[in-house]
């Protein structure tokens, strides 16, 4: 009888021990994610963007430089990232960025736009190369006096990423099958 006593108050012991281990490796985990959910919205923070359309925030250089450039621009929104100011807007039906320093002096241009804006030389090789696929959609990137197009096409399968520089010199980046068939 006394054994089971002695064996009972063990078991009791021990499940007392695992359970109070297992709280401790419970409060631990909990502990850890917190500090890590913590420390992901401060990098979060600090990495975002200026709320949009504040344009009292970006120095007059950058705002003179820009409305110089961009005479037409509609629907202007600005972001400050490091070292960079970026207006999001639309110019002639096209939408656009352009990414400034902070002299004012403009780093990149992206526009996007669909195939019918796309230069007919690079029109005419891309249906040459890739026969019966549609133009998607275009990226045209302006960076350093050197411009580059990547363009998306499509066909009833599949989805084509084609590069391009101005003179037409077409290279298959990727294609994928189509999801929205």
């Amino acid at each position: 009888m006394i054994y089971k006593h002695i064996d009972f108050a063990l078991q009791r012991s021990y499940f007392s021990c695992v359970k109070t281990s297992l709280s401790y490796k419970k409060l631990l985990v909990m502990k850890t994610l917190s500090l890590v959910a913590a420390l992901l919205m401060t990098c979060f923070t600090f990495a975002a963007p200026l709320p949009a359309g504040k344009p009292a925030d970006i120095n007059e250089k950058i705002l003179k430089a820009f409305k110089e450039s961009f005479t037409n621009a509609q629907e202007v929104t600005w972001h400050e990232y490091k070292d960079v100011y970026q207006a999001s807007f639309r110019q002639d039906d096209v939408q656009m960025r352009a990414q400034y320093d902070e002299q004012g002096n403009l780093l990149k241009t992206i526009r996007y736009y669909d195939g019918s804006r796309l230069l007919p030389a690079i029109k005419t090789k891309l249906n040459k190369k890739y026969p019966g696929r549609e133009i998607a959609s275009v990226t045209e990137t302006t960076e350093d006096s050197e411009i580059g197009f990547v363009i998306n096409l499509k066909d009833e399968n599949k989805w084509y990423i084609v590069k391009s520089d101005v003179y037409g010199r077409l290279e298959l980046v990727n294609k994928f099958n189509r999801g929205d068939k």
